[in-house]
């Protein structure tokens, strides 16, 4: 058998330190930016209270009025009201439901399905013998799954507070109470997961809707929110949680002034969700 050569070690040797060195380079993780982004957390602390009011993830609209509040969030299905005329001061509904439906055909993998469960307790409230607002204690669960788009995405709103109508055509209405809201965002196919969960206190909001779509003109809103960033399922790496305070200002035309302390302040859209440094 032929003896290696000097220059055949020498060369064989070479490469092998080019191929660790290679794969250490490969191994080396990239530099992640670990800075919050506030003005995404902006948009998602002001935009998840708005549709959680208005009815989008379920349960309780406050757009709908004072005679039919409950509303189904998927646009697809006719509206779900429950009420067709004011029943008598005090009266109590406490029910739950589920249900499901599907924005198209059954077993196709483009079609989404909707689940929606709940329940509530409600009670009309008067003034001088008149039905002029309710008081709410509403727990609404929504999921979204579509198997093509690769998404299963959970929303969840507990809602505790009292609607009250602030002039004679019963379309501007002040809301005072608190709210919490849950969003899970999830990839299933790759096992993706991305969460937010936030308490809100609301005082003062006034509510108009005589165009057809909720506009809160004035009121403020504290929040306390939990952020959790995109997780793999598998990975061995903590789910860390961030925490952020701070205090949302309505100031109509479906604009919100929202603060992060300790001082991070924007302006966002409600309907969009765009956000503008204030």
């Amino acid at each position: 058998m032929k003896k290696p050569t000097l220059t055949s070690i020498i060369l064989v040797a070479a490469i092998l330190m080019l191929f660790f060195a290679t794969c250490k380079k490969n191994s080396v993780k990239p530099v992640v930016n670990t800075m919050p982004d506030y003005a995404a957390i902006s948009s998602q602390a002001a935009v998840t209270l708005y549709k959680s009011i208005t009815g989008q993830y379920g349960g309780i609209d406050v757009s709908r009025g004072i005679s039919s509040p409950f509303n189904t969030n998927n646009a697809a299905l006719r509206p779900l009201s429950v009420y067709s005329a004011n029943p008598l001061c005090g009266y109590i509904i406490d029910t739950a439901y589920n249900y499901t439906t599907h924005s198209g055909a059954y077993g196709n993998p483009a079609d989404t399905i909707f689940n929606n469960k709940g329940n509530f307790k409600f009670v009309y409230t008067c003034d001088g013998g008149k039905v002029d607002g309710y008081q709410v204690t509403d727990s609404a669960f929504y999921q979204q799954f579509n198997q093509a788009a690769d998404i299963l995405n959970d929303f969840g709103v507990v809602q505790n507070y009292a609607v009250k109508a602030v002039d004679q055509t019963y379309k501007v209405v002040s809301v005072n109470g608190s709210l919490s809201s849950s969003v899970s965002l999830t990839k299933f196919l790759v096992e993706i997961l991305s969460q937010q969960d936030a308490t809100y206190l609301l005082n003062g909001l006034v509510v108009n809707f005589t165009s057809g779509t909720a506009d809160v003109t004035s009121g403020t809103a504290t929040f306390h929110m939990a952020v959790g960033g995109t997780h793999v399922y598998d990975s061995l790496d903590p789910y860390i949680l961030t925490y952020y305070d701070g205090t949302i200002q309505f100031l109509g035309n479906h604009t919100a002034r929202l603060t992060i302390n300790p001082n991070h302040v924007y302006l966002v859209n409600l309907i969009t969700g765009v956000v503008t440094p204030a």
